[in-house]
């Protein structure tokens, strides 16, 4: 897949393309079946396919939601070379592009800079100032410039419902992380460096790998959860247990995410981690002393090992 991150007057590809346009966050099920049918439209138009993005994210442009991303920019791009887009284009979101009417949207950017053979859109795709272009103008556009179009029905679920990314962001922000994961197309996950904390774990008998939670990432609540874990340069996922949160009991103030990998004892200090959430098992709370806390942390860990199924 080619990455374009770019000003929407210095686009310019010369290859026919089958285009859908969105933020794409999360990719979730219905995402999914706006790619596979986009790459299908593609092959059979003998065009690349392509997706055109907004690198910041709106929200994050307008400073609506400090906190709103369910993906990170990097998983996106992993998530839509896996399966096999030509082209991810993100225009740079800045005031000049906010103040295109969708008149100037259409004439500037999918008219003069992209060759654009077809166009798939799902039924509730907005562009332009203010909003407002709509599928009804887009459409319009497509029959004036002979541009073939298609608007796609996002109702996918069993009862025949939309699956959205806010739907799933209501989900991560309750600890609803198996409802979240099975609308996504890869388990909800945060990436982050191994940093030294203070180290209490390990003089505790459970050695923990310490991450910051992304500032961008939308927060799901403080509390422990059953996760599993990929670790920088090594192949496979390995199992485990976080806790997120302000660590009462040692009264702590800023929040931290602690992971105790089952059965690890390599050194992965100044490695990046990528921890993928199974299920939340409780929320945090403080407790009255270490030998309180170990036998909680001891019940936890067997909770999330049956879970994950680890060990059996």
């Amino acid at each position: 897949m080619q990455y374009l991150n770019i000003d929407y007057k210095n686009l310019n590809l010369k290859e026919e393309l089958c285009i859908t346009i969105g933020n794409f966050d999360g990719i979730h099920k219905g995402h999914n079946k706006i790619i596979e049918k986009l790459k299908q439209e593609a092959k059979s138009l003998d065009v690349k396919s392509a997706i055109l993005s907004f690198d910041p994210h709106p929200n994050f442009y307008f400073n609506l939601h400090p906190r709103f991303l369910i993906n990170s920019k990097q998983k996106k791009i992993h998530i839509l070379e896996q399966k096999k887009i030509d082209y991810l284009i993100d225009l740079n979101f800045n005031q000049e592009l906010t103040r295109l009417s969708y008149n100037d949207f259409e004439n500037k950017i999918l008219f003069k800079n992209l060759k654009i053979k077809k166009i798939l859109i799902g039924s509730d795709f907005h562009y332009g100032h203010q909003r407002k272009g709509n599928i009804k103008t887009l459409k319009s556009f497509c029959e004036k410039e002979s541009i073939l179009y298609e608007d796609i029905n996002l109702l996918v679920d069993d009862q025949n419902t939309k699956i959205s990314s806010t739907q799933i962001r209501e989900f991560l922000s309750l600890g609803k992380i198996k409802e979240a994961n099975t609308l996504l197309e890869e388990p909800f996950s945060i990436k982050g460096l191994v940093k030294r904390g203070d180290q209490r774990g390990r003089t505790i008998g459970i050695p923990t790998a310490n991450i910051d939670y992304p500032d961008y990432i939308i927060q799901i609540p403080f509390g422990v959860y059953a996760v599993k874990i990929k670790v920088e340069e090594l192949k496979d996922y390995f199992f485990g247990i976080v806790n997120f949160g302000i660590r009462p009991t040692f009264e702590k103030s800023i929040p931290v995410v602690e992971a105790h990998i089952f059965d690890f004892d390599q050194d992965i200090y100044e490695k990046d981690i990528e921890i993928f959430f199974e299920k939340k098992i409780r929320d945090e709370k403080k407790f009255n002393g270490i030998k309180e806390l170990l036998n909680q942390i001891t019940l936890d860990i067997n909770i999330a090992r049956e879970e994950l199924n680890y060990g059996n």
